[in-house]
């Protein structure tokens, strides 16, 4: 056989393999599909890493049900995603470059445990050409041809459906509501499970690719967009702020102490009428005051505490801005109110970045630990705090005393008291809650509240010895706490859609008869008449003022909690 008869034969099979991919290519696929296909293939390819920490923690014997909720979660938000990017002009670019940082960043997540969020990004961008060419290997080359540059091309080589505008808008108005619906569907029937995880293992969730990367690469963005935009100084407030009664001898100094606590809701508060008397020693106590309809600010310790102390009410407070505006301390600090603040809880949230703050989650501050720093521990040295700044032959000074509790905080509630607070059994013994019973998280919970009781009558008993040279009064408040109603545990949901429970929290004043504060006397405007009243966080900015003798425009005609009346 000649040379040109074999090249005649083997054209034939040539040009049949150059027809079947032509014929690929040629084929047209319809966008949407395309979204679940890629979709998919991320969740197969890049995620190795997150579902080996997923597995590590829930193992796949115990947890089947959970574990494929979590590959469906998983799938519907990179569905979502996706879906909210990808439109006909721009979707070969998006999913090419998806598939392409998956690629790479699925190497070095399963090859070296990385994770690519905010702050490695920031140490990626400082690593020099040395150090980044120590990470280069055959391995990632091979894995980023295979998985990254093979898929881009045919993404980039597929022809896409045309479709009439109707035609696209219903069927992207259909495809950004399936994957919610799915979200939903996997999420429901394990919330217990997923309240859990989405607080005690933040660390596996940023193991997903290439979700993470992207979120975190337009977090650096838009920090470093809002850094741009920020004031250099703090924007002021109450500047018209005055004082009265400043030359007054008979009147006594104020001394208040406010306790911020930690995820109580008002209805497991025995003072309001649970049927568990969680408060047995305030209960005891006179001339406590419970209001019974008050609201949050807020349902997360990280919204709620600065915005307690904003001058912004509710409606209007800004999370992104509280940083730089100042804030109630800082006017009560201006006008010589001694301001300080005890935190045994995460921090101050910025609030008290410019008065006296004091570390108490260690034995450096704290004296009373055990697994944990206790709450009770803050009010050491009490005496000292009151006098800071003045001796004995000089006037007390206003003074002003935050403690910040543990309180509350889940979802290991075992952990948030002593065991000598262990009244109601059995107790759920695990960060794990789905692993309890509903009655068994119930009962840590009302215990760590006993424990408050506890901490709340001992800071009234810490300042019945100063009546006699201040006018003294307690206040504490909250924001709420889920304990599995509809499934949903903890908090922090979004105000509009967060349940009752993590809105509706506890109000609670010790004001002791003759101290300034209005009396049953007065109607509608004492203390007795107001616990019944509807009440929010909005009143406590105007509260601190008026109480410490101070008064602007800012806040000339907000409600309070109370009224002084010297």
């Amino acid at each position: 056989m000649s040379i040109s008869q074999a090249a005649k034969i083997d054209a034939p099979k040539a040009n049949k393999k150059s027809h079947s991919l032509s014929k690929l290519y040629d084929r047209e696929i319809n966008l949407n599909h395309l979204i679940i296909v890629v979709a998919l293939y991320l969740v197969a390819t890049a995620n190795i890493g997150f579902f080996e920490q997923v597995l590590s923690v829930y193992p796949l014997s115990t947890n089947t049900g959970f574990i494929f909720s979590i590959i469906g979660l998983l799938f519907g938000l990179m569905w979502l995603v996706l879906s909210l990017l990808c439109y006909r002009s721009t979707a070969k670019v998006v999913l090419i470059i998806m598939v392409l940082i998956a690629a790479i960043c699925g190497y070095f997540t399963d090859a070296y445990g990385t994770i690519f969020n905010r702050d490695m990004l920031i140490n990626g961008l400082q690593t020099d050409q040395a150090e980044a060419m120590g990470l280069m290997a055959p391995s990632l080359f091979i894995r980023l041809f295979l998985l990254g540059i093979v898929p881009a091309f045919m993404i980039g080589n597929i022809r896409l459906k045309r479709l009439s505008w109707q035609q696209a808008t219903l069927q992207k108005s259909v495809t950004l509501l399936l994957p919610i619906v799915l979200v939903a569907v996997c999420l429901v029937p394990f919330g217990d499970q997923y309240a859990s995880f989405f607080r005690q293992h933040k660390i596996v969730r940023s193991y997903v690719n290439p979700i993470t990367p992207v979120y975190s690469v337009i977090k650096l963005g838009t920090d470093y967009i809002a850094e741009r935009r920020r004031p250099d100084t703090l924007i002021p407030h109450a500047t018209d702020a005055k004082r009265s009664n400043t030359s007054n001898s008979a009147v006594k100094p104020k001394l208040m102490v406010f306790v911020v606590g930690e995820t109580v809701r008002a209805d497991h508060i025995g003072l309001n009428g649970y049927e568990r008397n969680t408060t047995p020693l305030l209960s005891k106590q006179s001339d406590i005051y419970s209001f019974k309809d008050a609201s949050s600010c807020g349902t997360s310790t990280a919204y709620s505490v600065p915005c307690m102390f904003s001058y912004a009410n509710r409606k209007n407070y800004d999370p992104d801005s509280a940083n730089y505006n100042e804030n109630v301390l800082d006017t009560l600090h201006k006008q010589g109110v001694n301001v300080v603040w005890r935190d045994n809880n995460s921090s101050a949230k910025g609030v008290a970045d410019r008065v006296t703050f004091e570390d108490y989650k260690t034995a450096a501050l704290n004296p009373d630990c055990d697994i944990e720093c206790r709450d009770i521990g803050m009010l050491d040295g009490f005496d000292k705090l009151v006098k800071s700044g003045s001796s004995q032959k000089e006037t007390p000074k206003n003074t002003l005393i935050l403690l910040h509790q543990m309180g509350n905080h889940g979802p290991a509630y075992f952990k948030r008291y002593p065991k000598d607070f262990a009244e109601y059994q059995p107790v759920c013994m695990t960060n794990e809650l789905s692993k309890c019973d509903n009655q068994s998280v119930i009962n840590g919970y009302d215990n760590a509240i006993r424990y408050t009781d506890y901490f709340l009558n001992s800071v009234i008993d810490t300042l019945k010895p100063y009546e006699q040279d201040y006018e003294v009064v307690m206040v504490y408040s909250d924001h709420g706490e889920s304990l599995g109603e509809n499934n949903i545990y903890l908090h922090g949901l979004p105000y509009a859609i967060a349940p009752n429970a993590q809105k509706h929290v506890p109000v609670i004043i010790w004001s002791p008869t003759g101290n300034g504060i209005a009396s049953s006397t007065i109607a509608n405007s004492s203390l007795a008449n107001m616990i019944d009243q509807p009440v929010s966080h909005d009143f406590i900015t105007p509260t601190l003022l008026q109480f410490f003798g101070i008064t602007t425009d800012e806040t000339k005609a907000a409600p309070t909690f109370f009224k002084v009346t010297n």
